[in-house]
């Protein structure tokens, strides 16, 4: 816990936290006007990650992982982490 939690104030987000409240809350919206059927998340926190899904349609969901999986791997060794010398977190937020 942190200070900020103990007084009741929010926490100041770096900005690759404010981008992944930006995509769940794009997420959010989306789902709310009915256009998500399904969906697969990975979080990665502090103390390790949480993988959670929901919906309808596995194989959308398959397919889309498979298209995640590159989309990081890339962002790894290819455009960022590991392919440079020090290391910098990617953020890769696509709209569609």
């Amino acid at each position: 816990m942190n200070n900020h939690t103990l007084i009741g104030l929010k926490p100041t987000l770096d900005e690759y936290q404010q981008g992944c409240v930006d995509l769940l809350t794009d997420a959010l919206e989306e789902a709310v006007k009915g256009r998500i059927t399904s969906l697969a998340m990975v979080v990665c926190m502090d103390d390790g990650i949480a993988t959670v899904m929901a919906g309808k349609n596995g194989g959308a969901l398959n397919v889309g992982c498979d298209d995640l999986k590159m989309k990081i791997h890339s962002a790894m060794f290819n455009d960022g982490n590991l392919a440079r010398s020090r290391p910098k977190p990617n953020i890769l937020k696509v709209r569609q």
